[in-house]
């Protein structure tokens, strides 16, 4: 099948499992467009991705994972982007059955996580993500299960219409409500979720989890 309706955006950080993904992307999504949004050193990722076709490489020009996939948004000229962590949590395979999804209709597409392996997410994650998703339903009126996924697919002419500027892991929360409040249709389907894959872990802590509640309130009024 060809892809070349949809740009993916990879955003690495030092994710030793980086190159990896990168190839199951290649392999899955044939001819789809693909952008490296990084930070830190990439070095062997860029002498392997480098002699791949569709594949851009763009340094952010700021830090948090929000900065990188605001930065890379510009750059998108196709007519879905897809968004899937480095860090071997996810399956490309389900990035595959989000962007056949959404070609049928809708305007996002998130991946509600089912764990895989044992332990493949910490109970306090679990419950914090629980906790993050439900006040933002209360809140907004929003349906969600897993607000905090990492793999997702939207339609780039809705995705435009949106003012984005949440430079880290809030990104989620904020695309989340700024669809919902725009009117547009999320739809969620079960994923897969693996246990992170090599190197130090970026899961995020007590603090993380505070800071991304707090983004629940932030869109409350009508002109966030």
């Amino acid at each position: 099948m060809d892809y070349s309706d949809t740009t993916i955006i990879l955003p690495v950080k030092n994710e030793p499992y980086a190159k990896e993904v990168l190839g199951e992307v290649i392999s899955s999504l044939p001819h789809s467009k693909i952008i490296i949004a990084y930070s830190g050193n990439v070095n062997d990722l860029k002498k392997y991705g480098s002699k791949k076709p569709n594949v851009i490489f763009l340094k952010q020009n700021g830090n948090g994972k929000g900065n990188a996939c605001i930065y890379a948004f510009k750059s998108i000229r196709t007519k879905f982007v897809g968004l899937i962590d480095t860090d071997g949590t996810y399956d490309v395979k389900d990035l595959r059955k989000a962007i056949n999804l959404i070609r049928k209709g809708g305007d996002m597409i998130i991946g509600r996580r089912i764990a895989s392996e044992h332990g493949a997410m910490p109970s306090y994650i679990k419950f914090g993500n629980w906790v993050i998703t439900q006040t933002a339903n209360l809140i907004y009126g929003m349906h969600l299960k897993d607000s905090q996924t990492g793999l997702r697919v939207i339609k780039v002419s809705s995705l435009k219409t949106l003012n984005l500027y949440e430079q880290g892991f809030g990104i989620e929360s904020e695309i989340n409500i700024k669809m919902h409040k725009k009117g547009y249709v999320t739809k969620e389907i079960p994923i897969s979720y693996h246990k992170r894959k090599g190197g130090h872990s970026n899961q995020l802590k007590l603090l993380d989890g505070l800071k991304l509640l707090a983004i629940d309130f932030k869109f409350m009024s009508k002109d966030k």
